[in-house]
């Protein structure tokens, strides 16, 4: 159920796990909106966002780099703002226009798109009046259960329908993708129950909080252009894949580290005693506090660390980032492991399904 707001055609967003929190739609009521689908499930059921994604991207370059003695080279002020500018309106371009759960996987292929045994028919028009809201756009069939889809239900598990109706009072129809997403979150939500899977009030409210930043549904209705109802049923499945996520996946406690504090004066070499601080609290059990040194010679950070030796009393900026990119590494090898756990788990439920799509919209 994730959605990214296009407002013209220029605004091209490449793939479909792009997601953030944004400022809601808040354009002009004439203005066409084009529904593409949101972010992936590792995402939201691993409680993660697209800026968190950005920022796994970008150590995970400069990790590389590390390894082959190849720090990035360092840019002009002029470039570095040039790119900041244009990273900050990627971001604006591509404002959620709801929070939502995480239910494309954009590698999983699970589904097999064709004439699936219904042989039914669509609306035949990417424009929908008031009266073909409820006419179907796709059917589908799951473990033996077959579903029909129709325009309203897609168009509703990503968007109010006032959000998305024209100056004319017609309606975009959904995408083959807005489609997809939608019947891959019911087969992850019935997987869900299935597996005894429920959330409580209060389970809700922490996930809303933590993930959305608050726990008023009126809030979130104004914000993300959705009504009061949906929003509290998204935060419900939102909740809900992650527990099922969790539960198949396990609850890794590993987190994605945060990147030093960078000098003042731009001087690598720059010391303190916060920059050891730092190493040692990454390093965690690895670091002897009594000995004041590396436990295992053979460990992770000792490794790193095997020819640029530190004292607990101070550490340069450089040697902080030597430890951020171990902390990187790690962390990114878990969210690997894990993300390819849960698209095997998805796969499997995916490969029961079939689907028949009446009109292949963009």
């Amino acid at each position: 159920m994730g959605l990214i707001q296009k407002k013209d055609e220029k605004d091209e967003i490449d793939g479909i796990q792009i997601i953030e929190r944004g400022e809601g739609p808040d354009g002009d009521e004439d203005e066409k909106i084009d529904l593409v689908a949101g972010t992936s499930a590792e995402h939201i059921a691993a409680g993660t966002t697209a800026e968190e994604e950005d920022a796994r991207l970008e150590a995970q370059i400069a990790a590389d780099a590390a390894d082959e003695n190849l720090m990035p080279e360092a840019q002009d002020e002029d470039e570095t703002d040039a790119d900041a500018d244009d990273h900050a309106s990627k971001h604006k371009k591509t404002m959620i226009a709801a929070f939502v759960v995480a239910v494309v996987i954009a590698a999983v292929v699970g589904f097999f798109i064709g004439n699936g045994g219904f042989g039914g028919k669509g609306v035949g028009s990417a424009i929908l009046t008031e009266d073909q809201l409820d006419s179907t756009v796709a059917s589908y069939s799951y473990n033996g259960k077959k579903s029909d889809i129709t325009a309203r239900e897609a168009i509703e598990s990503q968007y109010s329908l006032d959000t998305v109706k024209d100056s004319d009072g017609n309606y975009t129809a959904p995408s083959a993708d807005v489609i997809l997403s939608y019947v891959r979150n019911k087969i992850l939500l019935d997987a869900a129950e299935d597996e005894g899977i429920t959330v409580s009030s209060k389970e809700m409210k922490q996930y809303a909080e933590d993930s959305i930043g608050t726990s008023d549904y009126k809030t979130m209705a104004k914000q993300y252009g959705v009504s009061k109802d949906q929003a509290k049923q998204i935060v419900r499945q939102s909740a809900t894949l992650q527990k099922l996520y969790k539960k198949k996946v396990g609850d890794s406690s590993a987190s994605m580290p945060t990147a030093p504090t960078e000098p003042a004066d731009g001087n690598e070499e720059t010391a303190s005693k916060d920059y050891a601080d730092y190493i040692i609290n990454l390093a965690g059990d690895e670091w002897d506090s009594e000995k004041g040194t590396w436990k295992d010679a053979d460990s992770t950070y000792a490794k790193a660390f095997a020819d640029d030796a530190f004292t607990a009393d101070s550490a340069t900026y450089k040697q902080a980032m030597t430890a951020y990119y171990t902390a990187y590494q790690q962390y990114s090898s878990q969210a690997s492991s894990a993300s390819s756990k849960w698209t095997e788990y998805a796969n499997g439920l995916y490969a029961k399904a079939n689907i028949s799509i009446y009109g292949l919209f963009a």
